[in-house]
């Protein structure tokens, strides 16, 4: 098997390429779904927070630099819509991340059917 990079056929080498352009992607998408994780924890706990208020009393939204008073069912309805929306963007990447672990994954057993000489890489 070869050592040098430049030792291995164009293919291989392409390969590696991709799987290092694959590792990146999938470095990303954790990255954004630890952020959408944190930004759900915290509109889940408000949530809690909200549901656990009394009716009567006055509760405040963040609207850019000021902070206005508003309805809490009108709140808790922008928070689950909110929810929502996180969950599926978090569906979303879920899958991505399966199908490119998954072509990940076929591209290291050609590279290694390659480097030893059972396929061409010609295939595929």
């Amino acid at each position: 098997m070869p050592q040098n990079p430049q030792d291995m056929p164009p293919q291989a080498q392409q390969m590696i390429g991709e799987l290092q352009q694959q590792q990146q992607q999938l470095q990303q998408m954790e990255q954004q779904k630890m952020e959408l994780k944190a930004q759900k924890m915290q509109i889940d706990r408000a949530v809690e927070a909200l549901k656990e208020t009394d009716d009567d009393k006055n509760v405040f939204r963040v609207a850019g630099p000021a902070v206005i008073e508003t309805e809490k069912d009108e709140l808790l309805e922008d928070l689950k819509e909110k929810q929502e929306t996180l969950e599926v963007k978090l569906g979303s990447i879920d899958k991505k991340e399966g199908e490119i672990e998954n072509k990940a994954r076929e591209n290291q057993e050609k590279l290694r059917n390659m480097m030893s000489g059972g396929d061409s890489g010609e295939a595929g």
